[in-house]
């Protein structure tokens, strides 16, 4: 049967009507490249690249930007805001009316009305019609899904705090597994050029036994101490391979090829005052945001089931595009209903007391975060502290090791000392040189995780921070001026009082 055939041209419009409605239903594609611009515009994180390019000298901001732009778990959690974003227009979409279109054939046979029926009468009995009918319908509890709106709108806010947070744990990571990168490899180029010296050693005091003027416990007491500093030096190489490794994962990159790591991180800051870094944290962490807003939407669940118990409407109204049913002359038809539950079994109430359940739980786990943060920023603070007063101890500790492995040698060569004398001496040299260079890299993760706990550790504040200085190695150029960053830890409206009771500036060492 040919449907075409029982359209009339009355109906044209309705069908002209009828393409547009199917042309829009075919037309919901969605643009993916806007969709993941949502999320990558507030983490400042340019599009994912399949190969990460690494330059021949990285830095630390540079691996910061790679991890930013490429790491899929970041990406992951910008997904998980997104989907927040959805649903909130997904519960707005609520208040509006949902239109389907449809057809129906209706065909009968074997069947016709008795012979001298009226015409007006044998039209109810129709054999064959075709309905092209447009239904619209629009179902809401109005208290309700308002309220649902709401709670979506401070869902897709904690997620984003969520995702701000990852971001901030990320880029602590990052710097975490970059300085360890550098202290191993600080620890491969001293144990290299202790392992020299001992080889040295080794092959003097062999010379010294053939000749008769040495011991053979000497001999073997210098081939221990060598074999020692090469198990050593071996670990620190694994060392280095295993954390390039894990950066080059974080950075979402295949490998890190031969990229030399560059210390260029030297910040000059004004320490606020423990106090002040409890309120700082409390206004800018992004995870205690996040807990906040999870409190705020568990109290719009709560309401929204409540609500529940209150009238719903529904409204139904159908127009026809085309109609081949008596009578044709009606082309559209309304329902108006209001629904007040009386008796739900009981499901609204459960779901009522499930509710307060896990608003009670969302503001339990606010109140413990904020007494955790308290705790991380008192320990962030004394370490950042401690490290500085050990990374000078160390110093001054390296400086008087060296002195007396130099003065056993002098004496061991005027023979006023042992051999073993210069092996302990060289040993406590190794020891506190190998403690000074991973005191120099963890008193800058210290700070860091300083700005991490206070919520201060932001990509956009990570740009303003790095300043790219001199490309030096250990030890220090004296001759120039260390390039610094005036960070404030404290924001804007606190910044004058935390200067003035911080006193004068504490500066990190390198």
């Amino acid at each position: 049967m040919n449907i075409a055939a029982h359209f009339n041209t009355k109906a044209a419009p309705r069908l002209a009507l009828l393409a547009v409605a199917m042309a829009l239903s075919l037309s919901g594609c969605v643009n993916q490249k806007k969709e993941v611009a949502h999320y990558r515009k507030i983490l400042h994180a340019k599009p994912a690249v399949a190969a990460v390019k690494i330059p021949m000298v990285l830095t630390l901001s540079q691996a910061m930007r790679l991890a930013n732009n490429n790491n899929e778990e970041l990406a992951i959690s910008g997904e998980n805001y997104l989907q927040a974003l959805i649903a909130k227009d997904k519960a707005f979409a609520t208040f509006m009316p949902h239109v389907g279109i449809g057809a129906s054939d209706f065909q009968m046979h074997g069947y016709a009305p008795p012979a001298g029926f009226p015409s007006s009468i044998t039209d109810f009995y129709q054999t064959h019609y075709v309905n092209v009918p447009l239904a619209s319908t629009l179902n809401v509890n109005v208290l309700k899904d308002a309220t649902a709106i709401s709670s979506a709108r401070l869902v897709s806010g904690q997620r984003k705090a969520a995702m701000l947070d990852l971001q901030s744990s990320l880029l602590l990571e990052v710097a975490q597994t970059y300085y360890q990168v550098l202290s191993e490899a600080r620890s491969v180029a001293v144990l290299k050029q202790t392992l020299k010296v001992q080889q040295a050693r080794v092959t003097m005091v062999t010379h010294e036994l053939k000749a008769g003027v040495a011991l053979r416990l000497t001999v073997l007491q210098s081939q221990s101490d060598e074999a020692n500093t090469r198990v050593q030096l071996t670990q620190a190489r694994n060392n280095v391979v295993r954390g390039r490794a894990t950066l080059a994962y974080l950075m979402g990159a295949a490998n890190l090829n031969h990229a030399r790591l560059l210390n260029d991180f030297n910040p000059k800051i004004h320490l606020p005052t423990l106090a002040q870094l409890q309120k700082i944290a409390w206004s800018q962490r992004q995870d205690l945001k996040a807990a906040e807003e999870k409190v705020a939407a568990e109290e719009k669940n709560v309401q929204a089931v409540y609500e529940q118990y209150f009238p719903s409407v529904a409204l139904n109204f159908d127009t026809f595009l085309y109609k081949g049913q008596f009578p044709t002359d009606s082309w559209w038809s309304g329902l108006f209903s209001v629904n007040m539950p009386l008796f739900e079994g009981g499901e609204i109430y459960a779901n009522l007391r499930s509710a307060y359940s896990q608003y009670r739980q969302a503001m339990l786990a606010a109140h413990q975060l904020r007494r955790h943060i308290g705790e991380e920023i008192t320990i962030a603070q004394a370490d950042w502290l401690s490290g500085l007063q050990l990374e000078k101890d160390l110093q001054t500790e390296m400086a008087s090791s060296r002195s007396a492995y130099h003065q056993a040698e002098h004496s061991f060569k005027a023979g006023l000392s042992t051999n073993l004398d210069v092996i302990t001496a060289q040993d406590q040299e190794l020891a506190t040189q190998l403690a000074y260079q991973q005191s120099r890299f963890q008193t800058r993760i210290n700070l860091l995780n300083l700005f991490r706990v206070s919520g201060r550790l932001t990509y956009p504040a990570m740009v303003k921070l790095q300043q790219v200085e001199q490309h030096r190695d250990f030890p220090p150029r004296a001759s120039k001026k260390p390039l610094a960053t005036n960070f404030p830890i404290n924001p804007p409206h606190t910044q004058a009082s935390a200067v003035a009771s911080a006193g004068p500036s504490v500066k990190s060492a390198r």
